[in-house]
Order: structure tokens, then C-alpha cells, then sequence
């Protein structure tokens, strides 16, 4: 993958679904879930990180796991290295809005 683009583009969709999308609302859960998973899923930790109050970590992770079609949990180390392609590559390896 990391000599193609191309290639890079279709793992990373087809690892985060729904949250592949390059737009605000795609960018908030993936940046919220990469914080999350970062803080060791913590809420708290993951509130005071991102300066929020914790109900609303909860909330957009419930959504993300929604658009990733699993748990969090599950295919973590994917989704944790997706996450971070998205993070560095962005809309080169993102779907397109709309």
C-alpha cells in the first residue's frame, strides 16, 4: 500500500466505512475515536483531552462504532492505522463528500 495511493485509498474505506467520508462530520468521529483509542478507551480521559464533557465522547463513539459497522474493539489495530492515514494522508485516501 504504501506504494500506491490508489491501494491505500480502498483499505482505509474499506476499513472505517461509514467514517471514510471527508467531511466535518467524518473528521470529528475520526479524530474523537483516534483520541479514544489513544486514551486506552477511556471517556474521561478522552473528554479532557478534547476538552469535551464526557456524555458527548460516548455519544460520538457510539456513532462511530454505527458507521464502522462493529465495536471499536474489534479490528482495532486496522482501524487504529486507518485512522492514522486518514489523519496524515486525508482526503487522498478519503471518500469524497456527498
Amino acid at each position: 500500500m504504501s506504494g500506491s495511493i490508489d491501494l491505500a485509498r480502498v483499505w482505509v474505506i474499506e476499513t472505517l466505512g461509514g467514517l471514510a467520508s471527508d467531511d466535518g462530520h467524518g473528521a470529528t468521529l475520526r479524530d474523537t475515536l483516534r483520541v479514544f483509542l489513544h486514551e486506552n478507551g477511556s471517556f474521561k480521559a478522552t473528554a479532557e483531552r478534547l476538552v469535551l464533557h464526557k456524555n458527548t465522547v460516548q455519544y460520538r463513539i457510539r456513532k462511530a462504532e454505527e458507521s464502522l459497522g462493529h465495536p471499536v474493539g474489534e479490528n482495532r489495530l486496522n482501524v487504529e492505522l486507518a485512522l492514522l492515514a486518514s489523519q496524515w494522508l486525508g482526503a487522498a485516501v478519503l471518500r469524497p463528500p456527498g
